[in-house]
């Protein structure tokens, strides 16, 4: 969820007064859109049921509406438009009824530190003091519709993290966890020596329906894609390296002159900023500055680089120095002279002076910097545009002396030109109206232009408003946006979407509306055959018991962090024994590869009881924080709804 807690402001007064009126216009403002809007809604349907409450289309196009000149990204406004909806429906009053409400004083005292912190913002970005009043303003109108959510969401996630406790067996145990290790015995009887057991469908059916609610189908939607990659062509390629070519001439006619050669190569976007220690520096460009050359141009994986060489100097890595400030150049130069018949001394100086010190990294010099710099030694005064006014510097300390270069470096990756784009769309926006709006035709479209057509299915999970996490369909990256338009087309539709150099269409060939994923009978079988065959061995199971096909073996060093014992991956087996407490007593685990009976016969490590207190404190503060991140999902996961928003178009 957005968060709000990044701006805010100090002019309280005005804020009041506007806040009042922002209210009122916000008010009636929604009042005279909805009622503008109501005649071009043809039927008022349910969008939502929040615990059963229903929210019609109306009230969500308010909702979208308030968003729509926020500045938010479409998903944002979508999520924004949906926990409005959950949020006067369910949220608000159940936080009103426990104390946690928002009322008008609290969003008072919200904009003064509000002001406040904007204005400090502000400030930071150099924006005269003058602009800023009117600029606050707007930015609280435009913040204006979520502060009541933001501020309740707030109010429970402080209430519900103040209510962390961790007492003393708890630290010990996690304490505990860290220190101890455990060695003992294991028998190990595996399924596949118990007799085949058979499940019959009625309790396949039964587990089915106890355990369904575990497995929402969220109403997942199927889709048919094609990928158009965006490659550059052979001419794309040519106009590059020609590009690349005539800075490297421009390069060899500058003969030398540093200022000619840094404006060749920023005219495409090359860099000559900082010096590098040479035993940094590419090995490659390394072996052109030692031959008394230049590097490339060069290609390799579509991408051309070249440097060149504009300093190559040893000298100190660091320098440590003070430092007074002047109010002008001139008054720098007259002071940097009576310094330095002063020996140096800023405490000699007839009118006193705030001297303050500092360092500089040579790695971290620009050539402009760096010429203010190189040569100078301890003692030695200068002037100096320090913080960008003009300053006086002595040095005081001078670092190991390395090889330091400065090159000018271009790096230029091959892409598709705008002419090259163009005609991909063009291959995009014909592919689209040839495909029609049912899964053959658009195979056949898809196979016409001779391109893959790939399947996928985006659930309910792929796109949930309110938890904060990327979510996209499966195979395709950064494709939030995809399943965004999934949860709002109907089958049939097509649309294109922009990817990292490439176009996906995609078309919804399907929606399975079932509030459950479909029962997977060989896979509850499976699990109810393993559960059979662990009761029937555990029941015989000893660890001196003779059982046909029983293995022995032992365990050392085993550590509650760890998921393999005896070198098998047994995470059931590794946790049963890591919380064992007592040695000599047998106990039994179902198993991945079979039943366990196992006894720990030494447990290794142990806690300082003084620790134990020293612990605590941290660790309430660790679970305050991260009570406080899942606050929100607790709060949300009380409400029960019901999203038709697929269904149609809103």
């Amino acid at each position: 969820m957005a968060s709000l807690n990044t701006l805010r402001t100090k002019f309280g007064i005005v804020l009041s007064v506007i806040i009042g009126l922002v209210l009122v216009a916000f008010i009636l403002g929604d009042q005279l859109s909805m009622q503008s809007r109501r005649s071009e809604i043809p039927e008022d349907k349910t969008v939502l049921t929040v615990n059963g409450e229903e929210v019609k289309a109306s009230t969500y196009a308010k909702y979208q509406e308030t968003f729509r000149d926020s500045g938010l990204s479409e998903d944002n406004k979508s999520d924004y438009a949906y926990q409005t909806a959950v949020f006067n429906a369910f949220t608000k009053e159940a936080l009103e009824n426990v104390g946690l409400g928002v009322a008008d004083e609290d969003i008072k005292n919200y904009a003064k530190v509000y002001s406040q912190r904007v204005a400090e913002m502000y400030r930071m970005y150099g924006i005269p003091a003058e602009q800023m009043t009117a600029m606050i303003q707007n930015q609280w109108v435009a913040n204006l519709p979520t502060i009541a959510l933001n501020l309740s969401y707030e109010k429970f996630a402080a209430a519900y993290s103040a209510a962390n406790y961790v007492n003393r067996l708890e630290v010990e145990d996690a304490m505990r966890n860290g220190a101890t290790t455990f060695d003992g015995r294991y028998v190990l009887v595996p399924y596949s020596a118990m007799a085949e057991v058979e499940v019959s469908e009625e309790e396949i059916n039964a587990y089915y329906e106890q355990n369904k609610r575990e497995n929402a189908n969220y109403g997942a939607r199927s889709l048919r894609y094609v990928a158009f990659d965006i490659e550059p062509t052979e001419d794309d390629m040519a106009e590059v390296e020609k590009q690349i070519m005539a800075v490297d001439q421009k390069v060899a006619e500058a003969k030398g002159d540093s200022e000619a050669i840094k404006q060749a190569v920023r005219a495409i976007g090359g860099k000559a900023d900082t010096y590098k220690k040479f035993e940094n520096v590419d090995p490659k460009v390394q072996e052109a500055i030692k031959a008394k050359k230049n590097y490339g141009p060069v290609l390799e994986d579509k991408t051309w680089s070249a440097s060149y060489l504009i300093s190559d100097v040893t000298v100190p890595e660091s320098y440590e120095f003070e430092v007074v400030a002047a109010a002008n150049i001139i008054e720098a130069k007259e002071l940097a002279e009576e310094v330095k018949t002063l020996g140096g001394d800023f405490t000699k100086l007839e009118n006193a002076v705030e001297v303050a010190t500092d360092s500089r990294q040579m790695a971290q010099m620009s050539e402009t910097d760096a010429k203010n710099f190189i040569g100078k030694k301890v003692g030695d005064v200068f002037t100096y545009t320090y913080n960008h006014k003009p300053a006086v510097v002595k040095i005081t300390k001078v670092g190991d002396k390395a090889r330091f270069v400065l090159t000018a470096d271009v790096e230029k990756t091959i892409k598709a030109s705008a002419v090259t784009n163009d005609a991909i769309v063009k291959s995009v926006d014909k592919f689209i109206a040839e495909a029609g709006n049912t899964a053959e035709s658009f195979n056949d479209a898809a196979n016409a232009a001779h391109y893959q057509v790939l399947v996928t299915t985006a659930n309910r999970n792929d796109y949930v408003p309110m938890q904060g996490r990327a979510r996209g369909v499966r195979g395709i990256s950064n494709s939030r946006n995809i399943a965004v338009w999934a949860y709002n087309a109907q089958v049939g539709d097509i649309k294109s979407f922009h990817g990292e150099n490439v176009i996906y269409v995609a078309m919804v060939t399907d929606i399975d509306n079932n509030k459950y994923q479909a029962k997977n009978d060989k896979a509850i079988e499976t699990l109810l055959k393993r559960n059979k065959q662990y009761e029937a061995i555990a029941s015989q199971m000893a660890m001196d018991a003779a059982i046909e096909g029983a293995e022995n073996g032992t365990f050392t060093g085993v550590k509650f962090n760890v998921n393999t014992v005896d070198g098998k991956y047994e995470p059931s087996l590794a946790g049963a024994i890591a919380t064992t407490y007592q040695t000599g007593v047998e106990t039994k685990v179902k198993g991945s590869a079979g039943a366990y009976v196992f006894v720990v016969d030494a447990i290794n490590g142990e806690v300082d009881p003084a620790a134990i207190e020293a612990e605590r404190t941290p660790d309430m503060t660790q679970r305050q924080s991260d009570m406080s991140r899942k606050a929100i999902d607790v709060l949300t996961s009380k409400v029960n709804v019901e999203d038709f928003r697929g269904e149609g178009e809103i």
